[in-house]
C-alpha cells in the first residue's frame, strides 16, 4: 500500500489516518454490542471520546518524541510537526486510560466495570493497526536468511526502498505486526467470551477481565519485542518493551491490591 490514499488539492490522505478513523468507527460498534448486553447507555462513551481522543493524540506524540529523541534534540520546533507522522499507538492507550480514568471518577461511573467493557474495542483496534502495520511494512522484524527455505512459514517480503538501511540485500522479514494481530486476536476471543459468560454467572469480579486482557497483550508486546529489527544489541531491552515490562508489573500490583479490597 502506497502512503497517500489521495490528495485534494496540495493536501495529502494518508491510509493510516483513514485507517484510525475506521477502527475508531468500528470500535464503537463493538462498544455498542457489549454495553447492549450490560444494559448500559452509549451516550456517555461519546462524552468520554470528547476528552479522551485529543489526550490520546498528545500523549502519543509526547512518548514518540521521547522514544525518537534523537530526531528532535537538534530541532525541538519539529515536536509541534505532528502533519510530518510521528505517533505512539502505546502512548495513545495511556493516554485514553488516563483521560478515561479522570472522567469515571469525576462523574462517578462504574470505573472497573467500564473498563472491562472498553477493552474489547481497544484491542479490536490495536489488531486493525497492526494488519496495517504488516501491509505497510511499517513494523519490520529480524531479517530472514538471504537462501530461506520454502518451508511455507510465515514471512514478509519488504519492499527495497522500504529495507532498513544495511539490510536491503534481504528480501523476508520476521512479521512481526502480523504474530501481534494474531495474538491478539486470540486475547479478544477469550476476552469476550469472558464477558459473555461473566454476565450471567458473575464469577470474575469488576476489573478482572481489563486487567488480564492488558497484562497479556503487555506480555505479548515484550515477548515479540525480541523479534524486533530495532533492538539495540547493546540494550537488555528496547524502549517500548520496558513500557510493557512496567505495564506487566502495574497490572499484576493492582491486581493483588484490588483482591486485598485497597482499591
Amino acid at each position: 500500500m502506497d502512503c497517500i490514499a489521495f490528495s485534494i488539492g496540495n493536501i495529502d490522505v494518508y491510509w493510516y489516518g483513514l485507517i484510525i478513523v475506521g477502527a475508531i468507527l468500528l470500535g464503537l460498534l463493538v462498544n455498542k454490542i457489549f454495553f447492549k448486553l450490560y444494559q448500559e447507555k452509549m451516550e456517555p462513551l461519546f462524552n468520554l471520546l470528547v476528552w479522551a481522543i485529543p489526550s490520546s493524540l498528545i500523549v502519543a506524540r509526547i512518548l514518540y518524541v521521547i522514544i525518537h529523541k534523537d530526531i528532535y534534540v537538534d530541532n525541538l520546533l519539529n515536536i509541534f510537526c505532528i502533519w510530518q507522522g510521528g505517533l505512539s499507538i502505546y502512548g495513545a492507550l495511556i493516554g485514553f486510560f488516563v483521560a478515561s480514568i479522570v472522567f469515571f471518577y469525576k462523574n462517578n461511573y462504574d470505573m472497573w466495570k467500564w473498563l472491562d467493557l472498553l477493552i474489547p474495542s481497544i484491542i479490536f483496534g490495536l489488531i486493525i493497526m497492526q494488519i496495517t502495520n504488516f501491509m505497510m511494512q511499517f513494523s519490520v522484524g529480524i531479517p530472514l536468511g538471504l537462501d530461506i527455505p520454502n518451508d511455507h512459514s510465515l514471512a514478509e517480503y519488504i519492499e527495497y526502498k522500504y529495507r532498513p538501511t544495511g539490510f536491503e540485500a534481504y528480501q523476508y522479514f520476521q512479521p512481526v505486526a502480523l504474530y501481534q494481530a494474531f495474538l491478539y486476536t486470540i486475547i479478544l476471543i477469550i476476552t469476550s467470551l469472558l464477558l459473555i459468560f461473566n454476565k450471567k454467572y458473575k464469577y470474575l469480579a469488576k476489573g478482572t477481565i481489563f486487567l488480564a486482557s492488558i497484562l497479556s497483550m503487555a506480555i505479548v508486546r515484550f515477548y515479540i519485542g525480541f523479534m524486533y529489527l530495532s533492538v539495540d544489541k547493546d540494550m537488555i531491552f528496547y524502549p517500548m518493551q520496558w513500557i510493557a515490562l512496567v505495564v506487566i508489573v502495574l497490572t499484576t500490583i493492582i491486581y493483588i491490591m484490588k483482591r486485598k479490597q485497597k482499591i
